[in-house]
């Protein structure tokens, strides 16, 4: 049985992305169901920062008894954890690009600088420890060109035949409003308010169609006629999500994160720019500069995101909240919550 049992509609959205296990894997480590679970491998990931409330993942992480850690920095989850295990940056090993995949290209990223100190690529890292357990068949590729072959073999293509074009191959030439000739990717092939797969599983087919109006926002009509509705999800270009805060050329252009204030709600509190703010919320609180800004709306404040990698009390989930899940999806609104400005 999957952790992840609850959510069996979810589970089987699509036959590649496996199980949305996030939210369900923090329930088997605190409360062991269905199952405990003692040991994790965290690969290419920060949770004790980007999962929502992060108190109760620092909680669950610090009762696992064994966490083994595969980045390039000692992130904050990493300093929870038993055995590191050095990756390598991508200029060091080849690789494909996945971000392109989604929109059809593949292309083929080369290692252009030999490994350093004691870092390994990370389908080296992992091949070897499968090889160590005992599943020599299952990781029988020496080389990630092997292995990238392997995975391509379906397509017909090759590292060799990626590498003729480094500009990348797609299928058919790009094209717009496919919509128009093909469809949409929904069953009837056309834009749909009503769900029969969703109404098959037991589920509304049509948001709110039992005529609730509970308020989806956690934390709604608990924290005061002052409450503010909390986002999240400003992103600077220079970062991506936790990544990259602690290099010295990139954060001298932007030394730290803001919430943001429309000027309304900046003058009914007597907030200046600049000026520290502590914000709550039933789950914990940060500290973060205010930014006075009208690209927000009036009883809203947007928080940065990724700074509680540098500052745990600069975390925007140490305010969100992972109790109320999607009954599909099993994931919480770590986007939207009410909160409070306390200074």
């Amino acid at each position: 049985m999957p952790i992840t049992w609850s959510f069996p509609l979810f589970n089987e959205f699509h036959v590649t992305w496996g199980f949305h296990a996030q939210s369900c894997l923090v329930d088997a480590i605190l409360d062991e169901t269905p199952y405990p679970i003692r040991m994790l491998v965290v690969q290419s990931g920060n949770p004790v920062v980007t999962m929502a409330d992060a108190n109760r993942v620092q909680q669950a992480f610090e009762k696992l008894d064994f966490l083994v850690v595969i980045d390039m920095f000692l992130t904050r989850t990493a300093q929870y954890a038993d055995v590191i295990l050095p990756a390598c940056g991508c200029f060091e090993k080849t690789q494909l690009n996945r971000a392109s995949m989604r929109n059809s290209p593949v292309i083929l990223q080369n290692q252009v600088i030999d490994w350093l100190g004691d870092s390994r690529p990370d389908w080296k890292i992992l091949f070897d420890l499968g090889r160590r357990l005992g599943f020599e068949a299952e990781f029988p590729w020496l080389s990630a060109e092997g292995a990238i072959d392997y995975q391509l073999a379906p397509s017909g293509l090759t590292v060799a035949v990626l590498r003729e074009s480094p500009d990348g191959l797609r299928e058919d030439p790009l094209e717009f409003e496919k919509h128009r000739t093909r469809g949409f990717a929904t069953p009837s092939g056309k834009v749909e308010f009503f769900s029969k797969r969703l109404e098959q599983a037991g589920q509304p087919p049509v948001p709110f169609m039992d005529g609730s109006t509970d308020n989806p926002i956690s934390f709604a009509d608990t924290l005061g006629e002052d409450a503010l509705i909390g986002i999240s999800g400003e992103r600077s270009n220079r970062f991506t999500h936790t990544q990259f805060h602690r290099i010295p050329s990139l954060v001298k252009g932007e030394p730290g994160g803001f919430v943001d204030l429309h000027p309304k709600d900046a003058h009914a509190r007597n907030i200046s720019a600049g000026q520290w703010l502590t914000l709550s919320s039933p789950r914990g609180h940060i500290r973060m500069k205010a930014r006075i800004s009208d690209a927000v709306h009036p009883g809203v404040v947007r928080i940065a995101w990724g700074w509680g990698e540098v500052d745990p009390e600069a975390n925007v989930n140490n305010l969100t909240d992972d109790d109320r899940r999607d009954p599909v999806t099993g994931t919480p609104s770590s986007r939207s919550f009410m909160c409070r400005i306390d200074s």
